[in-house]
């Protein structure tokens, strides 16, 4: 902290015990001219986040610098590369849980970022890195915002991904700023920006060009000497309204504000179910403070922050953030000792659907690729794979067309295995055949270099059996990547018997760097995700043969909080796929999960989901119905007036809670959060829900265990409770304290 109003620089300095002036976040730099930098860098920290203590020192600093005289313009800048502000504290949002305390919190950012903006000069916040949530909002009460294109370069409010609004100001101050449409989805959605995207909505004022190699200190305060003169002050802030012209004839009367308002309710309940109050109260916050102060406006925000910040939601939505920060941290292997290699140049063999949507990503991400199939035919079939998807970034505007043919350029096609001995890791993604995989690992080992990890996408094969056909089966691992590729966040990453710590850590590390979320599977029949989803699927087809309606099941897992129900989850997998899948599952589980005749009949009958136009459902381009004829196929008997949406629900959430327990029993995953993950970024298990062993232990274990036996009595073996249920019951455990 600066202290007696000093217009020294302060000398940065290694902290030491006792040191309080060491410990400050803040720091006050002369520039030249009267503009001064408010540098912030908060120590031991890897970026800088506005905790309690933080914004106490800025609230100290900012009632001094308001009493400054020498001070012509402020700039705030970021003493952190490539990070400018990452947001408040998520722990301290995730303490609260009462209402009071909630908006308390609120009104005190608020308080603080409202001094910024009555401060006697002009303050401009030179962004460069992470400026989300509070981080951002503290920009917003700048008077000016400058940003650098840069890849890390992220500007927006994602606060409604924890449950929460935007506390600070964001809510009142982004619609006066952009306009009520651009500031709604932004604060609806969560969305970040790039940097040129920020500046071509208004939300900064100057875009410095990647190709700028100066100081960002240099670039702001020659900014900062710019707008001093009044005249190019107001061209700034009148570019602003140049660019909200399109939407100030809708905004600008009450029944153009009534048609927005009511359009983003409709949309928000339309993508959330109604499971997420957050938007809907942004929205509320929003519509307040059109055509009152900022001062109502900033009371609402505060008074709606409270109530959201304490809600079962709220925290778990937070949790999830925990669970998926502690993935970004794990190597995969408990204690490990092991580093994980570089890989900079990869091989995929096979150019279908998998192969070329797992060749895409990687292109994407600017990773050569060389993609090797039977004939050019098979080639030009991953390639065409490949080249859609990245058109359809190209326009939805995530790419240029420019950049799509570069990354187009670094995919490569072969018909034989030249250029594969210089990839450090080769992913196979042919047919789910056993021997045949088996044969093509021994024929890749030939042909790869001796420390090339050998990967095959595979759905339910064995990574041991793959391997048990090579020289080094420790270097032998399993990618099961989710379709579609570009889109799904997961990939299991299966260890065999015999995997290595070194496979296991660098194939998790290349998992992170491709920007996928890695879990970690023992090998076992099913792995995760799919050992899950087939009792799933199945008892929603045991419930189909027992007289209730496609649309019931459907509705009753929608209503639950699933992207979708588990029969129209069928039919996208793949009816023959998932025909599989419950033989490999019977086959090594037995009786406890005997797949439902109706699977069997429909697969019989063709019928191969979505694919192949028809299932449960009837395909027509983007609409779907249900297929009536499914009824007399299966020779149904309807007796909807049975179950209720509860029962519906209770025995299918009870059977995938059962055989998650039983991963956990049987160590197929370490922990309950990979169980989460799992369900969460590979099935859509609602996020609200915290996760699926979340949800269980919101529920308690003894009211689980008491559940089970209920299903168990009427429905048999199947529901009866795992013991570790039974376990935790009688110590009051839950399963995210067993080595969560």
């Amino acid at each position: 902290m600066v202290e007696n109003a000093s217009t020294e620089a302060k000398t940065e300095k290694k902290s030491q015990p006792g040191d309080e002036e060491a410990s400050s976040a803040l720091s006050l730099i002369p520039g030249t001219g009267g503009v001064y930098f408010l540098v912030i860098d908060v120590p031991g920290e890897m970026v800088n986040i506005l905790t309690e203590k933080v914004m106490k020192e800025l609230d100290r600093l900012l009632d001094e610098l308001k009493t400054r005289s020498d001070i012509k313009a402020l700039t705030i800048i970021s003493g952190k590369a490539d990070n400018f502000i990452a947001g408040a504290d998520v722990n301290e949002i995730q303490d609260i849980t009462d209402v009071v305390e909630g908006a308390e919190k609120a009104r005190q950012g608020q308080m603080v970022f409202q001094k910024i903006y009555e401060l006697p000069f002009p303050v401009i916040a030179a962004i460069q890195g992470a400026c989300v949530g509070g981080g951002f909002e503290l920009a917003l009460a700048c008077h000016f915002r400058i940003a650098k294109i840069h890849h890390k370069t992220k500007i927006g409010l994602p606060e409604v991904k924890l449950g929460i609004l935007p506390g600070f100001g964001g809510t009142q101050r982004l619609p006066r700023l952009i306009g009520l449409q651009r500031a709604l989805k932004l604060i609806l959605t969560g969305k970040l920006l790039d940097a040129r995207t920020a500046g071509n909505l208004g939300l900064v004022d100057k875009v410095i060009p990647v190709e700028h190699h100066g100081f960002m200190r240099a670039e702001a305060e020659e900014f900062a000497h710019h707008i001093l003169s009044k005249f190019k002050r107001h061209a700034y802030e009148n570019r602003r309204n140049v660019k909200r012209l399109q939407a100030i004839f809708l905004e600008s009367n009450a029944f153009g504000r009534k048609m927005i308002f009511d359009q983003a309710r409709k949309q928000t309940l339309r993508s959330t179910g109604g499971h997420y109050p957050a938007p809907l109260k942004a929205i509320d916050a929003v519509e307040f403070g059109v055509g009152r102060s900022l001062e109502q406006g900033l009371e609402m925000e505060a008074k709606l922050l409270g109530e959201l910040v304490a809600t079962s939601v709220s925290k778990n939505l937070i949790g999830l953030f925990h669970l998926n920060e502690a993935l970004k941290k794990d190597p995969g292997v408990e204690k490990t000792k092991s580093e994980p290699a570089e890989i900079a140049q990869v091989s995929v063999l096979g150019a279908g659907v998998m192969g070329g949507g797992i060749a895409q990503l990687l292109a994407y991400k600017d990773l050569p690729v060389r993609m090797k199939d039977i004939n050019q035919k098979a080639l030009d079939v991953g390639l065409a794979r490949a080249k859609k998807i990245f058109q359809q970034a190209v326009d939805k505007r995530k790419l240029s067309a420019s950049e799509m043919q570069r990354k187009m350029t670094l995919i490569t096609g072969t018909t034989n295995y030249s250029g594969f001995a210089g990839a450090e890791l080769v992913i196979e993604a042919i047919v789910e055949n056993l021997e045949v995989k088996k044969a093509v690992f021994a024929e890749l080992e030939a042909e790869m270099s001796d420390t090339a990890i050998l990967a095959s996408n595979t759905s339910s094969l064995s990574i041991t059996e793959i391997a048990s056909g090579v020289k080094k089966p420790d270097r032998v691992i399993g990618f099961h990547f989710f379709n579609p590729v570009h889109r799904m966040p997961l990939l299991e990453v299966i260890r065999g018997d015999k995997t290595s710590e070194k496979t296991t850590v660098t194939a998790v590390a290349f998992a992170k760097k491709i920007g996928k979320i890695p879990v970690v599977v023992k090998n076992s029949p099913g792995f995760l995700v799919n050992r899950i989803l087939g009792p799933y699927i199945n008892e929603s087809a045991l419930l189909l043969a027992e007289g209730a309606t496609i649309d019931e099941i459907d509705k009753a897992m929608v209503g639950f909080g699933m992207p979708m129900g588990p029969l129209n989850l069928l039919d996208e997998i793949g009816i023959d796929v998932g025909y599989k899948v419950a033989g490999i599952l019977q086959e090594s589980f037995g009786d406890r999960i005997t797949p439902s005749p109706i699977i069997e009949t429909m697969f019989n009958d063709g019928r191969l989901g979505k694919k192949g136009g028809k299932g449960f459902y009837i395909y027509d381009g983007k609409k779907k119905r249900v297929d009536k004829q499914v009824y007399e196929l299966i020779g149904h008997r309807n007796q909807s007036n049975k179950f209720s949406t509860e029962d519906i629900q209770s025995r299918l959430v009870f059977v995938m809670l059962k055989e998650a327990v039983l991963c956990l029993e049987e160590k197929v995953v370490r922990r309950a959060r990979d169980v989460d993950a799992g369900m969460i970024f590979g099935t859509g298990f609602p996020p609200f829900r915290g996760g699926l062993m979340k949800y269980a232990d919101d529920l308690t274990a003894q009211k689980c265990l008491s559940i089970f036996n209920e299903l168990a009595l009427i429905y048999g073996e199947r529901f009866e409770p795992p013991k570790m249920v039974s376990v935790l019951a009688e110590k009051k455990g839950q399963f995210y304290s067993e080595k969560a």
